[in-house]
Order: C-alpha cells, then structure tokens, then sequence
C-alpha cells in the first residue's frame, strides 16, 4: 500500500557549505537511523567537513532526509562533482510508488547544481548502480521537469574505488558551464 502523497510531502530542501551550518551538521552527526532500515549502515560515519555541500529535507523542524555534493580528484574528471551523492531519505520519507524524479528531489538537484555552479564547478553528474534504465527515466524526467540537458554514459565507470562493485555506477552528466 503506498502511502499517502501528503504523507510524503512537504518538505523543504536547503543546501549550504558545511562550515556556514555546524549546528545542521550536529543534528546530521547524532541522525538517528531506524535500525530495521536496511539502509542505515550507509550513512553512518559520513565526513560531513569533507564534502562540497550538503542538502537536507526538512518538515515540522526535523532532518528527515540528505544528499551531499561531492568531488574525489582521483576519480573524478578535474572540475567536475557528483551531486545527490549519499542521498538518503528517512522511511517516513519514502513512498514506494511508480513516481520518479518527484518535485522534492528536483528541487534538491537544482540547488545542488547552483550551489556547485558557485564553488566553481564545470561538470556534475549523478550515478547509480542499478541499471541504466531505471537512471535514464529519473535524467528524463528531471529534464523535463527543471528544463536541463543531462547526458548518459551507456557503460558504468568508478566513481570511487574501483575495487569495490558498488564503486562502479551509471552516470549521467550536465554541462554547468
């Protein structure tokens, strides 16, 4: 059963430079993870002071979702970063549903991209290791959506270490310049 579309929205998206937002980033440090959420284990131990930016989802006062902008050197092509890296949305966030690319997490990326636009970035991307179909809707709709041009890779490339399988991802780019 899904849950209801109110019962998923609203939520406020705002994106700042880690060191302009210590007291968000406390609450993000002390974020208490539902341990039946089989996510979980993926976001504790985050380097918030290593990341380009962060993005949080907000309603009624409460963190109830992230994202981050990220840039690696040594996987990374030079001035390029990856946006909604470490996304992550609560289970009350969450709706199991046919919807992709919904307005919340557009809104996320357009700030992601404007915020990486500032710090000086010519490239971002966003990547998944699902399949590339699934990537290929959520770039289309976006696109759509917030009126970008985004462009897919058709094969997977490491966006962190190569060694590891869940390092080697879809991407999709834009042009920031």
């Amino acid at each position: 059963m899904l849950k209801p579309l109110d019962s998923h929205k609203p939520a406020t998206s705002t994106t700042f430079i880690p060191h302009e937002r210590t007291d968000v980033l406390r609450t993000l440090k002390n974020y208490k993870f539902n341990e039946s959420d089989r996510l979980a284990d993926n976001y504790k131990g985050i380097d918030w002071f290593g990341l380009e930016a962060i993005s949080v989802y907000e309603r009624d006062g409460e963190i109830v979702g992230f994202s981050s902008i990220a840039h690696r050197p040594e996987y990374f092509e030079k001035g390029e970063c990856r946006i909604l890296n470490r996304y992550y949305e609560s289970p009350e966030m969450r709706r199991t549903s046919k919807i992709i690319a919904d307005d919340h997490v557009c809104e996320m990326a357009m700030q992601q991209i404007d915020m990486a636009k500032k710090i000086g970035f010519k490239k971002a991307f966003i990547s998944r290791c699902r399949s590339p179909r699934h990537l290929t809707k959520f770039i289309d709709t976006m696109s759509t959506k917030t009126k970008t041009k985004w462009h897919l890779d058709g094969k997977k490339v490491a966006v962190c270490n190569p060694k590891i399988d869940e390092c080697w991802q879809y991407k999709a780019w834009m042009d920031l310049c």
